[in-house]
């Protein structure tokens, strides 16, 4: 479906709104399939970042404010979802023993074969939801996404500025 049936919109904008609202789209076309396979686990995606994320570190673990930093979603409360990993028996807390201030948080033999298992459903969905696509195809696209991407940070003081354009 184009953007313009999709969105009921009765003439394109420029280029590069059609561009913004594409992603968005997409973005939420990819979160609900991704949604409906963790959900089979009693995961969210969230949840699942986390895990995916301390099952790739150092064996000794991650402090919190790391795996903050490696989020996908930033917008998640990573404190309350390691709790509630936790609570699942799928994180533990180890205290750090150069700073005991610091708790770092490693993974479960049970969330181990959790994500052992959900690997190759999400390398399946991967394929599934690019098949329309080559793998020079998919290359391409992920540098030029990557290039949007790093432009967009750079346009940090943006907001700042079109705030102070609409008061």
């Amino acid at each position: 479906m184009s953007l313009q049936e999709e969105l009921q919109m009765s003439k394109l904008p420029a280029p590069g709104v059609q561009l913004m609202l594409q992603l968005m789209l997409t973005r939420e076309a990819v979160v609900r399939v991704q949604e409906r396979l963790f959900e089979t686990q009693g995961l969210t995606i969230q949840q699942y970042n986390v895990l995916r994320i301390v099952r790739g570190g150092p064996t000794k673990g991650h402090p919190i404010y790391e795996i903050e930093r490696r989020m996908i979603y930033r917008f998640a409360n990573v404190t309350r979802l390691v709790d509630r990993l936790e609570l699942q028996g799928l994180l533990k807390r180890v205290a750090d023993p150069k700073d005991r201030r610091v708790s770092r948080v490693v993974i479960t033999p049970k969330g181990r074969r959790l994500m052992e298992r959900l690997d190759e459903p999400v390398q399946s969905m991967a394929m599934r939801l690019t098949s329309c696509c080559d793998e020079a195809e998919c290359l391409a696209m992920a540098n030029r996404l990557e290039q949007l991407r790093e432009h967009c940070i750079l346009q940090g003081g943006l907001q700042e500025e079109l705030v102070g354009a609409i008061n």
